[in-house]
């Protein structure tokens, strides 16, 4: 049974409105496509006409958006090629960075509404630093300084040059001292800057341009500060971590010396969605979160932020840099501009609208004390929240109306309170007091399902909500829990030679006894740790076993999301699981193995062992790369090893795929049997290869020819002496013959429906013919040799 969800004692109907989970409160008017990627975008008023400037990989995109409903391109300025553009205006100038090189480029934007024109200026240095910047990472302009930040000059600090004077020749004045910096906001003569390799916002004052002096610093949440901006009063500010996973978080930072956290939101929780960007309007968040698209947050109560609108513009999901990279929200119309990625600019109307706070505090009916890590939800929606140390709760929704809350929290009975009206910028106070649940101990035995005799020292883990129990059974198979609150409980267990039995959702009460048989079988699907052995000398990317996070590049997965989903739990073993970027942990500079515990395959009748694989390897075939790494499986009965696939297929999509290979064509069964895995990545190689394994078993299975349809392909005849026919009704690529080392003595290419191959050279002896078809499968049979 799939999935070990892991379900609190807070057991709610999660039905989610589907207008809100998507787009509401925003009406798209327009959009406008590209042929290159887009980056950040911003906005320009010139002769009374809306613009959009919209960074992209080939320069600067100037489009009207007067008219919301009928945009079109004016002009495009010019830049060097780059993914990566940033734009912030000041009077009638755009100002333009990139990474890749040129310095600041700066447009004078003054003849759009007269002559639909713009020119373009560089600014590489003044002064001490005089033709000395080239690449910048972005920007942000205030009192008529212009910040640059992540440039190639002092480390990525803060560049600080004067535009008062000229705003087409920008003058140094200092920078700031130390970190990298990312991006950062300006007001008041203090620099928030987002130090996003040190995890913090740096607080600078900047009053002497000359001499930036550090106030103070603040790691957040995700230890990978992208961006920042204060809110109208001054007094809080907001910021976003570009990981997967990642919170828009409100700080205060009314004392820059006494910084306090105030509360943090995601868009989709459990997504692995990254948050980008965010700007401030009249006490609202306006956000972009790349997969996500465009959300706007309530933030007037900082302390409990909604969100209250939302567009998703973007195919994409997940972790993944792809999507909304930007979004400009200061145009007098009030429309939105939107740059995605790959999807192009889109003008949006956007409602704002106070959100519907709920607010209160849980505790326990008896005694009146605070009940921490309590659950609060409003029914039907996704919206959540849980106490504070002092039992504290505030949560909200976008829409007025009658709902339903329900606030439980472990060792306490859940309590549905029904009916409460939620109002837009009214904050409804709901106080709940629960009711203790009584504990006791549970006791349990894990037994074999086939005669009920108990299994030794098997492995039990239970779990509800975050609370979670890992237990080992005693010789006679027994187990217990004392102090055991009575909940809605999933559970696995398993002992090696066992398959993993598993449930969700089981109701445990008091005076219940679980027992839990289990199925005969060598079987792992990484719910638990039975020893696998990983060895190897990648850099990066070696063997580990944990819950996938994934990683895609365009649309195409990279690191898969998911394990195999028909198994228990939600582990396998993949080559490095980062989740950031597509190319981060994967196998680098090396080889990673994957060595099975030791079974015995002489107990099963016709042994058969099956296991789920993810295999992924790329190379731009623009840059002359070849995706050329490969995944060897072998076998190994303690003395001989005898190879099961060998899969190379170069750029190609990645799929979870089911593999089955009766063993005793391969090898001689013994009782030390072990399944092998490898997979290198060429030293100095280019290409990223990301391989995950899941659901390995073995079972007993018919006699006969592994995984080859014999209507397919035919090999003939077998035995053979000098020569073997193979006969496809697919299309041929190779031929390929080991021995049983895994040895290559034999391979053919550009070889038609039916090739004949010669053996002549080949000693008595058993080998596996691996036969791949133009269609990308592949398949394998034993060949015996006899002279």
């Amino acid at each position: 049974m799939k999935k070990l969800t892991y379900l609190s004692v807070l057991i709610l109907a999660f039905c989610i409105n589907a207008a809100q989970a998507q787009n509401f409160n925003m009406l798209i008017r327009d959009s406008l496509s590209y042929s290159g990627q887009l980056a950040n975008i911003g906005g320009i008023v010139i002769g009374g006409n809306e613009y959009a400037l919209v960074g992209w990989e080939f320069g600067l995109s100037i489009v009207n958006v007067t008219n919301p409903d009928s945009v079109y391109e004016v002009v495009n300025v010019p830049g060097t090629q780059s993914e990566w553009r940033e734009v912030k205006i000041w009077g009638n100038y755009a100002y333009v960075t990139t990474e890749a090189g040129g310095g600041l480029q700066i447009v004078d934007c003054s003849n759009l509404a007269t002559s639909g024109t713009a020119t373009a200026t560089y600014y590489t240095g003044d002064g001490a630093i005089a033709g000395q910047i080239g690449n910048i990472h972005a920007l942000h302009i205030a009192d008529g300084y212009v910040y640059l930040y992540g440039s190639n000059l002092f480390n990525g600090a803060a560049v600080i040059c004067d535009l008062n004077a000229n705003p087409l020749n920008p003058v140094y004045q200092g920078h700031t001292p130390g970190n990298y910096v990312h991006d950062g906001y300006v007001r008041n003569d203090t620099l928030w800057a987002g130090e996003i390799y040190q995890g913090i916002f740096a607080i600078y004052d900047v009053s002497d341009k000359t001499n930036p002096v550090l106030i103070n610093t603040q790691t957040t949440p995700g230890a990978f500060t992208h961006n920042t901006w204060l809110n109208d009063a001054g007094n809080v500010l907001f910021t976003t971590d570009e990981i997967a996973n990642s919170y828009l978080t409100a700080y205060d930072v009314s004392d820059p010396n006494n910084i306090t956290e105030l509360d943090r939101i995601q868009t989709a929780p459990g997504s692995n969605s990254i948050v980008h960007n965010t700007h401030t309007l009249n006490d609202y968040e306006i956000v972009s979160w790349y997969t996500e698209g465009v959300v706007i947050v309530d933030a007037a109560r900082p302390t409990n932020l909604v969100e209250v609108a939302k567009y998703d513009c973007s195919t994409s999901s997940g972790g993944v840099f792809e999507g909304a990279w930007g979004v400009y929200p200061y145009l007098p119309s009030g429309n939105l501009v939107v740059s995605d990625m790959f999807g192009g600019l889109y003008v949006i109307t956007p409602t704002y609208q106070r959100g519907c706070y709920l607010e209160g505090i849980v505790t326990d009916s008896i005694t009146g004390l605070a009940i921490n890590n309590a659950s609060v939800q409003i029914v039907t929606t996704p919206q959540t929240s849980s106490t504070d140390l002092s039992g504290n709760y505030k949560t909200g929704i976008a829409t007025a109306g009658l709902y339903d809350i329900t606030v439980g929290a472990f060792g306490y009975y859940a309590k549905t309170i029904t009916g409460v009206s939620l109002s837009n910028g009214v904050v409804t106070q709901l106080n709940v007091q629960l009711a203790s649940a009584p504990t006791f101990t549970l006791t349990g035995m894990v037994t074999d399902a086939a005669n009920g005799n108990p299994i030794p020292n098997a492995k039990v883990h239970l779990q509800t909500g975050l609370n979670q129990f890992n237990i080992t059974a005693d010789p006679s198979g027994n187990f217990s829990i004392n102090n055991f609150v009575p909940a809605l409980y999933d559970y696995a267990a398993q002992q090696w030679g066992y398959r993993t039995a598993c449930s969700t959702n089981v109701s445990i009460q008091p005076g219940n006894t679980l027992t839990i048989p289990l199925t005969q079988g060598i079987y792992d699907d990484f719910v638990f740790d039975w020893g696998w052995t990983v060895t190897g000398t990648a850099a990066t990317g070696m063997f580990e076993k944990g819950e996938p996070l994934g990683t895609s590049v365009q649309g195409v997965e990279v690191n898969p999301d998911n394990d195999d989903q028909s198994d228990c739990g939600d582990e396998c073993y993949i080559t490095g699981n980062t989740g950031v970027q597509f190319f981060d942990d994967a196998v680098l500079d090396g080889y990673t193995q994957l060595e099975s515990p030791v079974f015995d395959a002489t107990n099963i009748i016709n042994p058969r062992v099956k296991y789920v694989r993810w295999f992924f390897n790329y190379a731009d075939p623009s840059s002359g790369l070849i995706a050329n790494d490969t995944l060897i499986v072998s076998i190994n009965n303690g003395t001989q090893t005898a190879i099961l696939e060998s899969y190379h297929p170069g750029n190609t999509l990645a799929s979870w795929v089911n593999k089955s290979y009766l063993i005793s064509t391969y090898i001689p069964l013994t009782n030390t049997m072990k399944l092998i895995f490898y997979t290198a990545n060429q030293p100095g190689g280019q290409d990223i290869l990301e391989v995950g394994i899941d659901k390995f078993e073995v079972v007993a299975g018919p006699s006969g020819i592994d995984e080859l349809n014999v209507n397919a392909v035919r090999i003939f005849p077998n035995p053979a002496n000098d020569y073997i026919t193979i006969n496809s009704q697919k299309a041929l690529n190779t031929i390929q013959v080991c021995d049983v080392t895994g040895r290559i003595v034999l391979q053919k290419s550009q070889i038609e429906n039916e090739a004949k191959v010669s053996i002549a050279n080949l000693e008595s002896g058993t080998y596996i013919v691996t036969v791949n078809l133009k269609d990308g499968s592949r398949l394998q049979q034993k060949l015996i040799v006899q002279r």
